[in-house]
């Protein structure tokens, strides 16, 4: 009968994939709303652009709603990051108006 693997062991692996999505997460939805902004900034079609707007600012919402549940322990970042989710999210905020 092979070995099983052990369950404490599994947990953690799952753990650090949750913590790998989690942040990736954060970051698609970062560099979605600014090329959704960068778009904006250079199409002539004003209701799209509105459109693109506004999901740049859905994205900015859920990025914020995310990092302020970061103290539960959900996900914790690497420093690395940490210091690019934040400077994507300064970024985006600039842009927004924010």
């Amino acid at each position: 009968m092979p070995d099983s693997p052990d369950q404490y062991e599994m947990a953690m692996q799952l753990k650090s994939r949750v913590q790998q999505v989690g942040a990736r997460f954060l970051l698609t939805e970062l560099e979605a709303g600014l090329a959704l902004l960068d778009v904006a900034d250079t199409s002539q079609h004003g209701t799209s652009n509105e459109r693109r707007r506004a999901l740049a600012l859905e994205a900015y919402e859920v990025v914020t709603d995310r990092l302020a549940r970061m103290g539960t322990g959900a996900v914790t970042l690497t420093d690395a990051e940490q210091e690019t989710i934040q400077r994507l999210y300064r970024e985006l905020a600039i842009r927004l108006g924010r």
